[in-house]
C-alpha cells in the first residue's frame, strides 16, 4: 500500500522542460520528397497538431497581405535535396523575421556539401544534417563561425567513420556542447585540445621540412 510520503514522491517528480518546438511550432516541410528548395514556396508546411489550434499565434499578416510565419525553427529533414541554395530566399519568404530562426533540420537528404548559406543564419543553436552524403572532414570548417551553435548532428555522414572525427568537429566548433545526439564532457574537450596541439605540431613539421 502506498504511503503518503511515497505518493508525494511521486507528485514531486519534474516534468520534461519544453523545448523550442513546444512552445512556438516548426515551419515544417519534412517527408514531402522534394527535391529543390524552391519547391517549398509550392508546398504548405506541415500540421503537426491538426486536431487542436496552437495555443501561441504561429503568422502574421502584413500591411501587404503577405502572411508570415512567427517560428523559431524550420525543419527540411526527409527529402531528396542535394543543395540548398536557395536556403536564405526561401526562409526569408516565409519567416517574420530569420534572424529568429535557431533551430534548421537538414537530415536524411542527398548533401555531399555543407553550404556557407547557413552562416548567414546567425543566431543558429541547433543543426541536424545527420543522414546525408558528406565526405570530407573540411566541410565542418564552414560552421565555425556560427558562434551560438550549441548542438550538431553529423553521424550518418561518411565523415563519421574517419579517424578523429568527434575530435575534429569539437576543435573546429568549441562552442557545441551537443554532437550527434550525445553530451559533450569534459574528457571529449581534453582529447579534441590535445588532438588539434599534436596535429597543429605535426603541420609545422610539414611545412618547415618543405
Amino acid at each position: 500500500m502506498a504511503t503518503s510520503t511515497s505518493l508525494e514522491l511521486v507528485e514531486a517528480k519534474p516534468q520534461r522542460k519544453p523545448n523550442v518546438t513546444d512552445i512556438i511550432p516548426p515551419v515544417d516541410f519534412s517527408f514531402l520528397r522534394l527535391t529543390n528548395v524552391q519547391e517549398c514556396e509550392t508546398q504548405e508546411p506541415r500540421d503537426i497538431s491538426p486536431r487542436r489550434p496552437h495555443p501561441i499565434k504561429t503568422t502574421v499578416t502584413h500591411e501587404n497581405g503577405e502572411k508570415k510565419y512567427i517560428s523559431r525553427c524550420l525543419r527540411l529533414n526527409n527529402n531528396k535535396f542535394t543543395d540548398i541554395n536557395n536556403l536564405k530566399p526561401l526562409a526569408m519568404s516565409l519567416f517574420d523575421h530569420i534572424g529568429r530562426i535557431g533551430w534548421i533540420d537538414l537530415s536524411f537528404n542527398l548533401l555531399s556539401t555543407i553550404d556557407p548559406v547557413l552562416t548567414e543564419f546567425t543566431n543558429l543553436a541547433i543543426l541536424y544534417l545527420h543522414g546525408n552524403n558528406i565526405t570530407e572532414l573540411k566541410e565542418v570548417n564552414k560552421l565555425a563561425s556560427l558562434k551560438k551553435l550549441w548542438k550538431l548532428t553529423l553521424h550518418g555522414n561518411d565523415i563519421d567513420k574517419i579517424k578523429g572525427y568527434r575530435q575534429y568537429v569539437l576543435s573546429t566548433i568549441p562552442t557545441l556542447v551537443n554532437l550527434d545526439f550525445s553530451t559533450v564532457t569534459k574528457g571529449d574537450r581534453v582529447t579534441a585540445g590535445t588532438w588539434q596541439a599534436f596535429n597543429s605540431a605535426q603541420r609545422s613539421k610539414r611545412i618547415s621540412r618543405d
